[in-house]
């Protein structure tokens, strides 16, 4: 008689940790579809840094070699004439090219939109649905 009233005991013992269980697993089921998320936005971000600086290397490298042998036609047409200026005036063209240069690749990041901005905004949007702060 002792065994029926010690398994309603354990019954009723067990009952107020199922929902806890299930709240649990679902607050792990959350955060492992946000770590995807973010590894996702990761690897999105990633992929097309390295594409820019592949593609941005490559242009870089063709107009500073273009612009190269431009400067050394210039200096040899020039040689026996304004030799010194040609060779001042492609270096100042240089650093032209390397300021521009800089410039564009300033102006491109600050344009580019936050890391796992996606993601942060989801987390926001769980955080108010489940009642905390902002």
């Amino acid at each position: 008689m002792d065994a029926p009233a010690a398994e309603a005991q354990r019954a009723a013992n067990a009952e107020p940790r199922a929902p806890l269980r299930g709240l649990i697993a679902l607050a792990v089921e959350t955060l492992r579809t946000r770590v995807d998320l973010a590894a996702t936005e990761f690897e999105i971000h990633l992929l097309g840094l390295v594409r820019l600086l592949v593609w941005a290397l490559g242009a870089i490298g063709c107009v500073l070699l273009a612009f190269a042998f431009a400067i050394t036609a210039l200096v040899v047409s020039l040689w026996d004439t304004h030799r010194m200026l040609a060779l001042l005036g492609g270096s100042g063209a240089f650093v032209a090219l390397a300021v521009l240069f800089g410039w564009l690749g300033a102006r491109t990041i600050r344009g580019r939109p936050a890391m796992l901005e996606g993601t942060l905004q989801q987390l926001r949007g769980d955080q108010r649905s489940a009642g905390g702060a902002p």
